[in-house]
């Protein structure tokens, strides 16, 4: 991933940032310190030692994996490769219903119950092909919650209060290199995909202004939303989705 900060790095500043040393990263992950420290010297990590460093860093195991540039395993991908999966009804309701209905839709998406996963899930276009960079990953880490450019673009439009209105095809430049991942983008995409706004610029090499406007004060449970409606079915989407305008009054 040329241009990005390498993993060991990476995760040496994650651990910094969580004010976590060595020896507790390791003890807390279950593994060999040495085989940590090999990783923070550049070895590629295991998938197993990913998967343990997520509920360390209090990162998704399936993000961790596309921050170390490898692919995400088909158990952590979503359930469903429909390509008419969409869940950005979901994401206009999320933002206009009351505030206390947001943790009864949350209720009602995991109370549907788990599907067992066939093969490789999520979306996976022709288009949905970029080279390295950091807007690769940014756009790695939405597909891997489902999102399609036009999704992206929703939830980005959403977190910001609109000040970020981007079609979908600028999206797909953000893949592609052709559009500036600016501070405020990346503080956008880090609402959007529940990653605390440090580790995702930390990865870019991106300095956070001080003075950037917050975001939507409905964020953190969008992206909740967001995520945990990637485990969900196309059918049992749209019960959600009808949940969700009912619970937002529409």
């Amino acid at each position: 991933m040329t241009g990005l900060l390498g993993f060991g790095a990476l995760l040496a500043h994650l651990a910094s940032l969580r004010a976590i040393d060595l020896a507790t990263l390791a003890a807390r992950a279950g593994t060999d310190p040495a085989e940590l420290q090999a990783v923070l010297c550049g070895q590629p990590p295991t998938g197993r030692l990913l998967r343990d460093l997520g509920p360390v860093l209090g990162l998704h195991a399936a993000d961790l994996f596309v921050l170390a540039g490898q692919p995400v395993p088909d158990d952590l991908t979503p359930i469903t490769r429909n390509p008419n999966w969409s869940v950005d009804s979901v994401i206009y309701n999320t933002m206009v219903m009351p505030a206390e209905n947001r943790r009864p839709l949350l209720d009602a998406i995991r109370a549907q119950p788990l599907v067992r996963r066939e093969g490789r899930g999520g979306v996976d276009r022709p288009y949905h092909r970029y080279g390295p960079g950091f807007g690769a990953v940014l756009l790695e880490l939405a597909h891997s919650r489902n999102l399609t450019w036009p999704s992206t673009a929703r939830a980005l439009y959403a977190v910001t209060d609109g000040r970020i209105y981007l079609s979908p095809s600028t999206i797909g430049g953000i893949g592609r290199s052709t559009v500036e991942t600016a501070p405020e983008l990346v503080v956008g995409f880090a609402g959007v995909l529940g990653i605390p706004a440090p580790d995702l610029a930390a990865l870019g090499g991106i300095r956070l202004p001080d003075d950037l406007p917050p975001l939507h004060s409905r964020t953190a449970d969008l992206a909740m939303v967001i995520w945990e409606a990637r485990r969900l079915t196309t059918a049992q989407l749209q019960d959600v989705e009808l949940t969700s305008r009912h619970l937002a009054g529409r």
